[in-house]
């Protein structure tokens, strides 16, 4: 309670004498926008000080409003207007604007109580007969001391009660960033899909499609050579039968990279050990299944774990891979680290990008560390029904 009302004075004065600037220069065009989104972005720095306060002394964690999201390139006076139109940062300044008589109240009450069992406690009777009138007010001391955790427990309550009504997010604030939440994922899920859309054109234009050419032009000139060469016949014939192979594990390869059917018939731990099974640098996997998650979580986690080994495999120049899956109550981890050069980012366009658009789509969290020099570590933590 003191760390509140004094915190809460020095934000109170300041943020008072910044809304009375505001107001005095409202009339000069441009000044008076300006210092009040200042004194709005302000207010956001301390309610963000709040919010570890209360983390801190009373173990509440709150998430804080969706505040505007300005970038440089946008002019001053429009950034200006996003804040001042912003009623999440308004919400912000209410808090600490009414924290403090909120807190001087309860504290006062806090010392009042306080001041109550110590005068109480100095009439300590001597226990003599002519004292045993004295007795009451010893039962009234008693009972406020051992009150006394409560009172404190009920002021703390009331600050926290005005944070949690001011500080946290209105209703209709917590489902216009859920709207806006779901249509990010959206838009990251369309992009995803369209970037392995073109990841597996590519594959079958530049990989494949010159392979079956080429095997369709060795069959042609067998064709063709078969009256007057019979000996080089039969070797483009064994040439393209070499490329019809080679072909048909390359489409097998596309294949595993969208979805490979062993993970519907046997599940995640058999194809990732299929998938594992062909990689040329060794893989420490380690599966740790309760039971097995549903379609969509299993997929997630098998293409996590497949782009992220083949990352390592042509970026990393690394000599070892650990994959780990386990499974907690509601989640699905992905672990992939590998002991490479790192340097690994999130790039637009790129496959880890991708992997994060795809994870945060099903409202999972997808984490990236890859410092120069590696190692390098992706985790994955998605959602999964059981």
């Amino acid at each position: 309670m003191v760390v509140s009302v004094a915190v809460g004075t020095a934000f109170f004065v300041v943020l008072v004498g910044g809304l009375v600037v505001s107001g005095l220069f409202s009339w000069i065009v441009g000044v008076g926008s300006s210092s009040g989104a200042a004194t709005l972005r302000l207010g956001a720095g301390m309610a963000r000080f709040d919010q570890r306060r209360l983390k801190r002394f009373a173990g509440e964690h709150l998430d804080l409003p969706l505040l505007p999201q300005t970038s440089g390139d946008e002019r001053r006076h429009d950034r200006s207007r996003a804040w001042i139109r912003s009623p999440a940062a308004w919400r912000l300044v209410a808090y600490e604007l009414a924290r403090l008589p909120v807190a001087a109240a309860v504290a006062l009450l806090v010392f009042g109580w306080w001041r109550l069992v110590a005068q109480v406690l100095g009439w300590w009777p001597d226990l003599s007969p002519r004292s045993v009138v004295r007795l009451g007010p010893l039962a009234l001391a008693a009972a406020c001391v051992l009150a006394w955790p409560f009172v404190v427990r009920v002021a703390c309550g009331v600050d926290l009660l005005v944070a949690r009504w001011l500080l946290a997010p209105s209703r209709a604030g917590r489902l216009s960033a859920e709207v806006e939440r779901l249509g990010e994922a959206r838009s990251e899920a369309v992009t995803a899909a369209e970037s392995e859309r073109r990841r597996i054109e590519r594959n079958l234009h530049d990989g494949l499609q010159p392979r079956l050419v080429s095997l369709v032009v060795d069959l042609g000139l067998a064709e063709v050579r078969f009256e007057q060469d019979p000996d080089a016949s039969r070797s483009l014939v064994a040439q393209a039968h070499r490329e019809a192979k080679i072909a048909i594990e390359d489409l097998r390869s596309i294949v595993r990279g969208i979805h490979p059917s062993v993970l519907d018939g046997r599940g995640l731990d058999a194809a990732l050990s299929a998938l594992v099974g062909s990689c040329p640098i060794p893989v420490n996997l380690r599966v740790d299944l309760t039971e097995r998650p549903d379609p969509i979580s299993e997929a997630a986690a098998y293409y996590v774990t497949a782009e992220s080994v083949t990352n390592a495999q042509k970026h990393a120049d690394a000599d070892i891979i650990a994959v780990e899956v386990r499974q907690s109550p509601g989640r699905l981890i992905v672990v992939v680290e590998d002991d490479g050069n790192g340097g690994a980012r999130l790039e637009p366009g790129g496959g880890l990008a991708g992997l994060a658009a795809r994870v945060r789509s099903i409202d999972g969290t997808f984490t990236l560390f890859s410092p120069p020099g590696g190692p390098t570590r992706v985790e994955a933590v998605i959602p999964c029904r059981q």
